[in-house]
């Protein structure tokens, strides 16, 4: 986690009460934001180890329809073959294991940034 420098006091005199509230309530923010204050705190590029994910296996489908011819001519009828069933199941595997993958980063960034 990065360290930041605190922030000095707001000065109470010469300014008006208006700029002063102002600068407190801004001044308490950024407290929050740095963990100097509360339970919050900044995510920053140097706490975050997940690294971007360019895993994804399927990009489209493989499984294309070519049906049986059934009825002597092409139509929207036709029963589908045993290679179709065999790209479909493919692609729904690979879907799954895209979504795996997918989730495992996911659940790395979280915990990383619940740390």
């Amino acid at each position: 986690m990065p360290k930041f420098q605190g922030i000095p006091s707001i000065p109470n005199e010469k300014i008006p009460q208006w700029q002063y509230d102002l600068l407190a309530a801004l001044k308490e923010n950024i407290e929050i934001l740095m963990g100097a204050r509360g339970p919050g705190r900044a995510l920053t590029n140097d706490s975050i180890k997940v690294s971007p994910q360019l895993f994804q296996v399927m990009t489209q489908l493989s499984a294309r329809g070519d049906f049986i011819n059934t009825t002597g001519g092409l139509n929207a009828n036709g029963a589908p073959t045993l290679a179709d069933y065999q790209k479909l199941l493919n692609d729904v595997q690979q879907l799954a294991t895209d979504v795996a993958k997918i989730q495992d980063a996911f659940n790395a960034l979280l915990q990383q940034t619940r740390a």
